[in-house]
């Protein structure tokens, strides 16, 4: 049966955080830092906990391309991460299946293009070679322009001379995020979001046995109130905001260990570009024009199929130049991005008022690896992961992807279950995800439902959790409609986003629960009647409801203000 994952819950782990000892404390509740407590919560013999500061993937996890994927490339400058991306991108299809789906990727080459499509061919052949999924999965070149329109769409083929197919993966990042920290929710992992790290409260105790415990200082974000919160180990998994970490660390030493540079990219959601079907849609990946106009070096950018019969389009590399909670699309990103779209799909009308969404994140450049391996003739930076310890005890994971963090956690936790001489049996590469469920037959023995409705969605989306969802349905008929005929969610599905997944805003729910945010019209349209209904379920008063209504509003101009 599903477990709660709500307010409450919330409200209880905090009160363990509070008066329990911790084995160990993750701090950073994105992707990487979610893979570390599954892994802990699985292995037994460990107590865990997990503190974010915001909402679950609510930094770069939530801000990627959506995709899982071997880096193609990084073939040039680094086999061995391709390697383990493609092993890991098998290993996340076999554990999420119903989060982690095949996509094709088309390369594109036109006249101009810096690789001849012979070199890509051949490196796609051995990109493939890496990968041992399905057959099907096969590179393959064509080289008519005819043939390639008709297989991506109204594409531009007056200078095209081919392309390359290759096969990775979509997913919803945010998703797989919350996934899996639902499942180490599920193995007794302490875990909590809008909880902020704010200090290291002294050197580490030490114990009768010699042992060390660590005190941090941590703030409720939503009441505001201070607690310490103690553990034997702490990690660091916070992403790009790893230095804010290590600058309270106790032996802090005045370098930082990321850079910045290069480090933000952004995405614009577009109107599907190529075939509306989303069957069977195409992911492209281009080489781009407008550097080499003036005399710069080209760089591939994605034009990917998104939610809602939308494209995602990205990413730049550009250096931030606000604070890594403000990040967001700058007017010349944007407009680069536009052009060289634009591009690709000459007869589609794409302009400022085409852009349905935009959003931006910050990756995790670890600074020491640019110079350790001798990247500068290109400016390459690695997508490989370091874990390091403090001279205070204090574990750091810097760098890394989404494709990876699943052994970049394989490797934190036996280090750490090594110095808590904790017994070691990793089972994260076998063991399903909790949404990983197929067709359930007893599906309309235990509840009286509406004939309509879609449990084979629900199933394919929420996994286990259909059931409370269907729960929702058979106490109330009502919360089978669709929030509105725009969207296939249910009203029930937005009472389990509170109940099931630790939804604690309308933002949380509308940004990355449901990607609502990310739909034409961003749900600007419904925000209010969703906040309603939320409230009235979750007694919420009309000053709350008109607070949730007007941070959401914000967050969309906030975002939209360079368009």
């Amino acid at each position: 049966m599903p477990i709660e994952f709500s307010a409450q819950t919330r409200s209880e782990n905090i009160k363990t955080l509070k008066t329990q000892l911790l084995d160990v404390l993750v701090i950073g509740g994105g992707i990487v830092g979610a893979g570390v407590i599954r892994d802990l919560a699985l292995n037994g013999g460990i107590k865990a906990g997990l503190i974010e500061q915001g909402d679950f993937a609510s930094g770069t996890s939530s801000a990627t391309s959506q995709l899982i994927h071997g880096g193609f490339r990084y073939l040039k400058h680094d086999r061995e991460i391709v390697k383990m991306s493609r092993k890991e991108r098998e290993i996340l299809q076999r554990i999420a299946p119903n989060l982690v789906k095949p996509l094709p990727l088309a390369i594109l080459f036109y006249k101009g293009d810096p690789y001849p499509l012979t070199a890509i061919q051949i490196a796609a052949h051995y990109y493939n070679y890496l990968s041992k999924t399905d057959k099907a999965e096969k590179s393959k070149a064509i080289r008519d322009p005819q043939k390639i329109q008709h297989l991506l769409g109204p594409i531009a083929t007056d200078t095209l001379k081919g392309c390359v197919v290759i096969w990775d993966s979509t997913t919803d990042d945010a998703r797989l995020t919350l996934a899996t920290l639902k499942d180490a929710h599920q193995h007794s992992a302490v875990i909590t979001n809008y909880v902020r790290f704010l200090d290291f409260v002294k050197q580490p105790d030490t114990t009768d046995d010699g042992n060390r415990i660590y005190k941090i200082t941590a703030e409720d974000v939503i009441s505001g109130e201070r607690f310490e919160i103690s553990a034997r180990k702490v990690v660091s998994a916070t992403g790009p905001w790893s230095d804010h970490v290590w600058r309270k660390d106790p032996s802090y030493d005045g370098t930082p260990r990321l850079i910045m540079k290069n480090a933000q990219g952004i995405h614009i959601v577009l109107p599907r570009c190529g075939k509306e079907d989303a069957s069977g849609a195409y992911g492209l990946v281009i080489s781009t024009h407008s550097e080499m106009q003036e005399g710069g070096k080209s760089r591939g950018i994605f034009i990917l199929p998104g939610p809602y019969n939308t494209s995602i389009v990205g990413t730049t590399e550009t250096t931030p130049e606000e604070d890594l909670s403000s990040v967001r699309a700058s007017t010349d990103e944007v407009a680069y991005l536009l052009s060289e779209t634009q591009r690709i799909f000459p007869e589609q009308k794409l302009n400022k008022e085409a852009i349905i969404a935009t959003y931006a994140g910050t990756r995790p450049l670890i600074a020491e690896t640019k110079m350790q391996r001798g990247f500068e003739k290109d400016d390459f930076v690695s997508r490989d992961h370091l874990i390091t310890e403090s001279p205070s005890g204090v574990m750091y994971l810097y760098g890394g992807k989404l494709t990876t963090h699943r052994q970049m956690a394989e490797e934190s936790v036996d280090l750490l279950a090594s110095s808590l001489n904790a017994p070691r049996h990793c089972k994260t590469d076998t063991r399903p995800l909790p949404n990983a469920i197929g067709k359930v037959s007893d599906v309309d023995q235990n509840h009286k439902l509406p004939s309509d409705l879609d449990t084979e969605r629900l199933i394919k989306r929420y996994g286990e959790g259909y059931r409370a969802i269907l729960d929702f349905i058979s106490q109330d008929v009502m919360l089978a409609e669709p929030i509105t005929p725009d969207f296939p969610f249910t009203k029930a599905e937005l009472l389990y986003a509170c109940w099931g997944e630790m939804a604690m805003t309308l933002d949380d729910i509308l940004w990355r629960r449901t990607r609502i945010g990310w739909s034409p019209g961003q749900g600007l349209d419904i925000v209010l009647p969703i906040a309603q209904f939320l409230g009235e379920k979750n007694n919420w008063n009309q000053a709350r409801i008109m607070t949730e209504v007007e941070k959401y509003q914000e967050h969309i101009r906030w975002l939209n203000f360079n368009l």
